[in-house]
């Protein structure tokens, strides 16, 4: 029974680390999120040094009381319509985050019909994001 044990978490952590959207960006590399189905806290947060957008899409009482430095504000249910004002550039890769990764989700589709490389961050989101390094504003 131990041994069963031991090969179902095995298994279970060869499964994790082999997932869609999983793969890690070595350092020193140009970022690429255009295959990246999401990021963890952690991942999103080794971003911040690089050429990406931060994009808060809590809603404007969130924000007031603390968002990722630099990042840029839109709560979820604007994004559809105001995005390509907000960001026109659609070259540059968006990480998208909320309080824990719902809204982010839900606001890719409608981006990437836009044009634009976006990323939501799950199992987490804002507070996890601070917790794993990202600068406050």
């Amino acid at each position: 029974m131990v041994n069963n044990l031991y090969r179902c978490i095995l298994v279970s952590i060869l499964f994790f680390f082999s997932a869609p959207g999983l793969s890690w960006q070595p350092e020193g590399s140009e970022v690429d999120l255009s295959q990246r189905e999401y990021l963890l806290p952690a991942e999103a947060a080794a971003f911040q040094d690089e050429d990406v957008i931060y994009l808060d899409v809590r809603s404007t009482l969130e924000w007031l009381g603390g968002h990722v430095e630099g990042a840029v504000h839109l709560p979820y249910d604007e994004v559809a319509d105001e995005i390509a004002s907000v960001l026109p550039d659609r070259s540059v890769p968006v990480i998208a985050y909320c309080g824990s990764g719902p809204r982010a989700s839900f606001v890719i589709d409608e981006m990437r019909k836009q044009g634009y490389t976006v990323v939501p961050v799950v199992k987490g989101g804002y507070r996890e994001l601070i917790e794993n390094g990202m600068k406050k504003d």
